[in-house]
């Protein structure tokens, strides 16, 4: 049975990594003991968020590219842990890779860290194969003594109960907590993704990781900004209604510019936001793609007047996708296959061959071509 202690890593949209909260004997920033794992930032695609949650950010890298990032985050083993066998990184993502000297950290290789060892971590993405998507890591602690059963008939059996919702009946900007546990029933480790939906869209979420016999319970924290009466609760577990008091601000219309496209596009979706209340207001407009929340914009809205958004959205792969802002429908986006190119009478030499390089490999690390386009460099 694998009792080994996991801390989790989330990827958000346009490659938005997040580490989520801890668990007791792994902490992410200052707040440590000398007996913990800890992992900190060490470059400028890594930070510490209000929920001290270490964010890996590579918004900046989206397109059909690969790059590398050196010294994204540490490993630290801190001076008293003299009982952790070893640590990994386990996902099931293609094209995002994490690197240790050279070599990629998985369950197969592993970092074996003494008391005080400090290991830089290095991220690979290769966008060509990687999509904009929520996909969840899992950074793993094998301790002396945990007894690790690769046996694939080890599963976990991972629910969750005991719903709570409070308060029901709130303000406009006043805050509902939800709550849940998740009970591991299994006979072997696993994860499990909590979702906060708001009337069946997926606001937010959270994954947890437990080994056999684990529970844990999730909280979220959602501000209420619209007036109305929502079903508020955790995806497969339940619901509550909550009723938001308030000045009635609502979302007048929402719109798709242009419904169809090829997948790589772009397409806007405005809408427009009224308040007929006497004083000014703020409000935070949630753009969701096939009922969950992908992109928000907080917008101030003057006193009986009304304000127009227009979010910027990209598809890449071809589909039929339900688009919506704040709960007000947008209609649908139709996606297409990209158009092809033919190569003819061309010979490519060795030199064009599309490649990434581990980050210890020296000089250029990604050299990509094809017709038509830009040489690509990432150093």
């Amino acid at each position: 049975m694998l009792s080994s202690r996991t801390l989790l890593v989330m990827a958000a949209v346009c490659f938005l990594f997040t580490l989520a909260i801890p668990t007791a004997a792994l902490t992410v920033g200052e707040d440590r003991t000398s007996d913990e794992v800890v992992l900190e930032p060490t470059s400028s695609y890594a930070e510490l968020d209000g929920s001290n949650e270490l964010v890996l950010d590579f918004d900046g890298f989206n397109g059909n590219t690969a790059f590398v990032t050196r010294d994204v985050f540490t490993i630290t083993v801190g001076e008293d842990a003299d009982d952790i066998e070893s640590v990994w990184i386990e996902h099931d993502v293609e094209g995002v890779a994490f690197y240790a000297d050279g070599s990629e950290i998985t369950p197969e290789s592993r970092l074996e860290l003494s008391p005080g060892d400090s290991q830089t971590v290095d991220v690979t993405v290769d966008t060509h194969v990687a999509k904009s998507t929520t996909e969840t890591f899992s950074v793993v602690v094998e301790y002396e003594g945990d007894e690790v059963d690769d046996d694939s008939g080890s599963d976990s059996f991972i629910y969750g109960s005991s719903l709570s919702v409070s308060s029901t009946t709130v303000e406009a900007g006043e805050t509902v907590t939800v709550n849940a546990t998740y009970r591991n029933d299994g006979d072997g480790w696993g994860t499990e993704t909590a979702r906060l939906t708001v009337d069946g869209t997926v606001v937010d979420q959270r994954t947890v990781a437990l080994s056999a016999g684990e529970k844990q319970t999730v909280s979220f924290e959602r501000r209420m900004e619209w007036p109305g009466t929502y079903e508020v609760g955790i995806e497969g577990i339940g619901q509550q209604s909550v009723t938001v008091e308030g000045p009635q601000v609502e979302v007048s219309s929402a719109a798709v510019a242009d419904t169809t496209i090829t997948a790589g596009e772009t397409t806007d979706v405005q809408t427009t936001v009224r308040n007929p209340s006497d004083g000014s207001l703020e409000r935070t407009l949630e753009l969701s793609v096939d009922g969950i929340v992908v992109d928000t914009r907080t917008v101030s809205i003057p006193a009986g007047g009304e304000r127009t958004v227009a979010f910027r959205r990209s598809f890449d792969e071809p589909g039929t996708y339900a688009i919506a802002v704040s709960g007000v429908d947008a209609g649908t986006v139709t996606v297409g296959e990209r158009a092809g190119f033919d190569v003819r009478n061309r010979e490519l030499s060795p030199a064009t061959t599309a490649a990434l390089a581990p980050p210890a490999t020296a000089g250029l690390l990604f050299l990509a071509v094809a017709a038509n386009r830009r040489w690509s460099f990432v150093r």
